[in-house]
């Protein structure tokens, strides 16, 4: 059997569709696993030891150049149909993606319109499974593949990165090297520019070494300015570069956000800052991960943009209440930074409020 498996982006969302795709893989052992991404993902899905085979589509790319569209489309379902497969995964429920599916000319399979992110998309499918809007994204997921393909699920979840870990796993650890990922494309997810420079002046006055990766302008510009209170700012490097250095470091801190969740899933001791998310729906769980959450009422409220700002700050509520200083508190408490106990840390959600 040859699955066409289509989820164009996130880096989080794809690293929560991993589990279920191992699960297609012990469902269907001998089966071949080919995943259509987006060039910027491909990286990450290459590493999951399930899939055989990546295909990109540069659909971001050609936002600004789309009269340029037909063209990589034609071209799309010309490679696409060569590989003859027996059935398309469309794991994302959108329109867009179960167009794409149409282009491999085989049976679509996916979420029914009830569960779909969008529902026309339900449309194109001729196998379809309705499954609970409340569960986590993971098992959402996981049991989209139990339904479609009488998959076994009762293991625990397998992210497929066993192989790329042992291969990057460093002979050595710096335990003074702390890792801040303070990027993210929400702005409702920012933390703010002046506690992390609280926290890097809180870390670098005990001794602890603020590593500053980027990945954009913005983000390396943020990072310059924090490397002037004590961070050190990283050259840009790929995903896998980025992930040897954080198993290299003692920790991380990390807005919502894939890498983080990657981080986490690799087992590296962490700590995510949850403004308008939520760990129980989004979180890696049972990992080294300190999952830190507001209380407010209005949160997770799973908003790109805040609407209601503080007046005076202009931020979002839900992310002033997260202080540096209950930060770096956990910081002590998750990265032995005291060296007061080095055993694993467990994952817990907890309420500052």
């Amino acid at each position: 059997m040859k699955i066409l498996i289509v989820r164009l982006s996130s880096l989080g969302d794809i690293l929560h569709l991993f589990p279920a795709i191992s699960d297609l893989r012990r469902r269907f052992p001998d089966a071949t696993l080919h995943w259509l991404v987006e060039p910027a993902f491909a990286e990450m899905v290459s590493w999951h030891s399930a899939v055989n085979k990546v295909i990109t589509v540069p659909l971001r790319r050609h936002k600004k150049t789309w009269w340029k569209l037909p063209k990589l489309l034609r071209g799309l379902k010309r490679q696409l149909k060569a590989e003859k497969y027996d059935l398309v995964l469309d794991a994302q429920g959108l329109l867009k993606s179960a167009l794409l599916s149409r282009l491999a000319g085989a049976d679509i399979y996916g979420f029914a319109a009830d569960s779909a992110r969008e529902s026309l998309a339900a449309r194109f499918y001729q196998k379809t499974a309705s499954v609970a809007q409340d569960l986590h994204v993971i098992d959402k997921n996981r049991q989209l593949i139990a339904l479609l393909f009488a998959a076994d699920i009762s293991a625990p979840a397998n992210y497929g990165l066993d192989v790329f870990r042992r291969e990057n796993e460093p002979l050595d650890s710096d335990r003074r090297a702390i890792v801040l990922l303070h990027g993210t494309t929400w702005n409702s997810k920012y933390w703010p520019e002046c506690y992390w420079r609280e926290l890097v002046q809180l870390l670098t006055k005990q001794g602890w070494r603020c590593l500053l990766p980027w990945g954009n302008e913005e983000e390396q510009q943020r990072a310059l300015r924090l490397a002037s209170v004590g961070g050190k700012v990283l050259s840009r490097m790929s995903l896998t570069e980025l992930m040897a250095v954080l198993l290299h470091a003692q920790g991380f801190v990390s807005v919502e956000t894939g890498i983080g969740h990657l981080a986490t899933v690799l087992d590296i001791r962490g700590i995510m800052l949850h403004g308008p998310t939520d760990p129980g729906y989004s979180g890696i769980m049972e990992k080294s991960c300190l999952h830190l959450t507001s209380g407010l009422d209005c949160s997770p409220c799973f908003k790109r943009e805040c609407p209601i700002l503080d007046s005076i700050k202009g931020l979002p509520p839900c992310q002033l209440l997260l202080t540096p200083a209950m930060v770096f508190a956990q910081c002590l408490k998750s990265f032995n930074l005291d060296n007061a106990d080095t055993s694993p840390v467990q994952t817990v959600k907890i309420d500052p409020i």
